[in-house]
């Protein structure tokens, strides 16, 4: 596995046993899993255009390899 796919996953993982904390979800009245994984997927997101930024622009190309590289894991 390449250094990019394992911040990619990295960043979910970090979600996922960082905040939001289920028990402020349920306070505010969200459902948990379901905001976890909203924020598991922006984190995502987040961290592929960090990783395939050039000068602004972002290579669907990169990104694809990259699904392809997540997929056979």
């Amino acid at each position: 596995m390449t250094e990019r796919a394992q911040k990619v996953i990295a960043a979910a993982r970090n979600v996922a046993e960082g905040s939001p904390t289920l028990g402020k979800l349920i306070r505010e009245g969200r459902d948990p899993m379901i905001t976890k994984t909203y924020y598991e997927y922006a984190a995502v997101l987040r961290e592929v255009v960090e990783q395939y930024r050039v000068g602004g622009l972002v290579y669907c190309a990169d990104i694809l390899e990259l699904v392809d590289e997540l997929e056979d894991l």
